[in-house]
């Protein structure tokens, strides 16, 4: 089984919540974007990639399963791992679980492509991030 590494902590806000007082959809999409980051540089990319050689990621499907509820003041933590490395795309999956059950809370399974920020179009995955999440992969 593939380890999962803690990529994000965070605390729900009250401007974080709907009308109905649960951590809203918006700010789960904007966590699970702080932690994807955190994700790629565990994978071996380096952000600075983007500016200096104009390659970054995009991602191309997202899937979310919201699994139990999250309110103001409750502390949360996600869990990131790989799942599967392709030629020009890998998927991961996070986890955004509470701190003081360690129950899962909603699950992220994203495919992202490497990308050609000139061009515009999908490249192989970098060979550091592509044997790095191999190695993660086992």
């Amino acid at each position: 089984m593939t380890e999962s590494r803690v990529t994000y902590r965070g605390v729900v806000y009250p401007w974080q919540c709907d009308s109905m007082g649960h951590f809203t959809t918006r700010y789960y999409m904007a966590v699970f974007d702080d932690a994807a980051w955190h994700f790629l540089w565990e994978a071996g990319f380096d952000p600075h990639v983007m500016t200096q050689k104009k390659i970054g990621w995009a991602d191309v499907h997202h899937e979310i399963e919201y699994l139990r509820e999250l309110h103001e003041g409750q502390l949360f933590y996600i869990a990131s791992k790989p799942v599967k490395v392709g030629n020009k795309s890998i998927v991961c999956q996070l986890e955004l679980k509470t701190i003081n059950d360690d129950e899962t809370c909603a699950r992220l399974t994203a495919t992202s492509v490497q990308f050609d920020l000139e061009k515009r179009c999908a490249i192989p995955v970098l060979p550091q991030v592509r044997d790095q999440l191999l190695a993660w992969l086992g």
